[in-house]
């Protein structure tokens, strides 16, 4: 009975560290998002623990917890594309947080992503890309990559 109390203090204090950990990071409970969305940004500053949603961490620092939120842009959920021939299933979400500058506290966020299900119209392949922007034309130099990066690789195709 002692080894089972101990186990039971192990896995829950193994599954305390996890959730910190995942807190941490910034990740949290996702579900399958409805309708066939082929790019879903957004801000999630009213989802809460519980809801089997995206959470929110927020610890005490120079930012609220609204301007922290508010800094946030997530996918609605997870997101699904099946490969046909396959039957392979691939899973997906994003989170980008706008950086904090105390002597520019309103830069805008520098990156920039992009979402192609059925890339070049074919099921088979789609297309996941991450642009991060740094510097004076950051926000512009990832905004053109991700227009441009796809257009190029559906050109040399």
């Amino acid at each position: 009975q002692q080894q089972q109390q101990q186990q039971q203090q192990q896995q829950q204090q193994q599954q305390q560290q996890q959730q910190q950990q995942q807190q941490q990071m910034g990740c949290g409970g996702s579900k399958e998002a409805t309708g066939s969305r082929k790019y879903a940004g957004r801000h999630n500053a009213d989802r809460h623990p519980g809801d089997d949603t995206y959470q929110v961490p927020y610890t005490a620092g120079p930012l609220t917890a609204r301007e922290y939120k508010e800094r946030l842009v997530t996918s609605e959920g997870t997101q699904s594309v099946t490969l046909p021939r396959s039957g392979y299933t691939i899973r997906y979400a994003y989170v980008s947080q706008r950086g904090y500058y105390p002597d520019s506290p309103n830069k805008p966020n520098q990156d920039s992503f992009c979402v192609h299900t059925s890339f070049n119209g074919d099921p088979e392949q789609h297309l996941f890309g991450v642009f991060d922007g740094h510097g004076d034309c950051g926000t512009e130099s990832s905004q053109f990559a991700r227009d441009k990066v796809p257009l190029n690789l559906l050109s040399s195709a």
